[in-house]
């Protein structure tokens, strides 16, 4: 099954900007229909799927450092 861009932003909860950089840089694959800017991305459900695992796949941000004490 394939989805629009409108489609797979709401699927992953996110702006369709954010898909259409995702599209431009080449991190998330998808089939391009037109020419010359008129047209539509379709995007695979399993290629949006296996996206959005690696990301979860990266786990958690390391916790952040404590503050450090001046010595006197």
């Amino acid at each position: 099954m394939r989805l629009t861009v409108k489609q797979a932003a709401e699927k992953a909860q996110v702006s369709r900007s954010l898909v259409y950089g995702l599209l431009r840089t080449g991190r998330l694959k998808a089939l391009r229909i037109g020419v010359r800017g008129r047209g539509k991305w379709l995007i695979e459900v399993e290629e949006l799927d296996a996206f959005l695992e690696s990301c979860r796949a990266a786990g958690p941000p390391p916790a952040a450092r404590p503050p450090l004490k001046h010595l006197r």
